[in-house]
């Protein structure tokens, strides 16, 4: 699916995606239409023959194996030099386009010369809209503060002392986020694509710091919608993964911008965040003993090992298992 129209690629870094996957495709097919798409899939040597069936069922769509399990920057890096197009759209393989995403975010970028990534709304599947995370730096102080005041109910009774986003309205942000970021291709190379150093969770957090020190903005289009299904391919890793490896990218992030020290304070706020946090579920957990449902008493487990994880990591006791990635090619 290619020709001029939007001179768009489309690039989506899949492990094990399964259904997820065909879905996303069987999308982009769909509302794509004759608009002059290129889309590549970069496969991290998944092992449920996803990369088998997105070549089968869609051979006009370009299949890699990366050969390894790179992560997420590393793995759409392999694209750089397959992509002959001015805009890239690094797309996650756990979402579904809906009718005229990609033609109102590409018409909202061409409108706004002045930004250099773009971000859309994310529905989640029953229709509720995701919310932007917080607009503030990545620090030692503000993952301390998110940590102890921060979570899905207060964020709205926060609202006015936090820097949010409404998702329902355009507007220029600080942060996008990896799951739909579209990009102009002279920015991207400008900025050298993603650092391959974080092998998930802050390589977007790390572009978007990038884009504008180069002079660019950022910005969120509301009026370009796709469904996501959040963490859908990550399922499949331990369930501790996602909490380790998103502590231990923001820690190289903050190391890389603001030194050891910093990455030092960042451990110490963690442990600090999760003891209160942890606390407050145990005594959570003493005052509605006998009284929770099945339910309720999974999400209070859930949550213990969660905060439990944060104090390990941040005494060095856990780390996030990253696989060990062989040589690769691109076949």
């Amino acid at each position: 699916m290619t020709g001029r129209g939007m001179d768009l690629t489309i690039v989506i870094v899949n492990w094990n995606g399964g259904q997820l996957l065909m879905r996303c495709l069987k999308s982009i097919r769909t509302h794509a239409g004759p608009t002059g798409v290129s889309v590549i899939v970069v496969d991290n040597d998944s092992k449920d023959g996803s990369r088998q069936a997105a070549a089968e069922h869609f051979p006009e769509f370009r299949v890699i194996n990366s050969g390894a399990n790179l992560g997420f920057g590393r793995a759409n890096n392999l694209a750089r030099n397959l992509v002959t197009t001015p805009l890239v759209l690094f797309l996650n393989p756990d979402t579904e386009l809906l009718e005229g995403a990609l033609e109102n975010a590409v018409r909202c970028l061409n409108e706004h010369p002045d930004v250099g990534a773009l971000g859309c709304r994310m529905l989640e599947p029953d229709g509720t809209v995701q919310e932007l995370g917080l607009q503030w730096p990545i620090t030692a102080w503000t993952a301390f503060l998110e940590l102890l005041f921060v979570t899905h109910r207060s964020r709205h009774r926060l609202r006015r002392w936090l820097p949010t986003v409404d998702p329902s309205h355009s507007a220029y942000v600080r942060k996008l986020y990896g799951g739909f970021l579209l990009v102009r291709r002279d920015v991207l190379d400008a900025a050298g694509w993603f650092d391959e150093r974080y092998f998930m969770y802050a390589e977007d957090a790390d572009l978007c710091r990038t884009i504008p020190a180069l002079g660019w903005k950022l910005y969120y289009c509301a009026e370009s919608v796709i469904v996501h299904v959040g963490g859908g391919v990550t399922t499949g890793a331990p369930s501790t993964f996602s909490t380790l490896m998103g502590l231990e990218s923001i820690n190289k992030m903050i190391a890389k911008y603001q030194g050891r020290t910093a990455a030092s304070l960042h451990r110490m706020a963690v442990l600090a965040g999760g003891l209160a946090r942890l606390g407050a579920v145990l005594l959570v957990g003493a005052t509605r003993a006998g009284r929770r449902s099945e339910t309720s008493a999974a999400q209070w487990k859930a949550s213990c090992l969660k905060q439990r994880q944060l104090v390990l990591w941040s005494l060095g006791l856990r780390r996030a298992p990253i696989p060990v990635a062989r040589s690769h090619n691109a076949d």
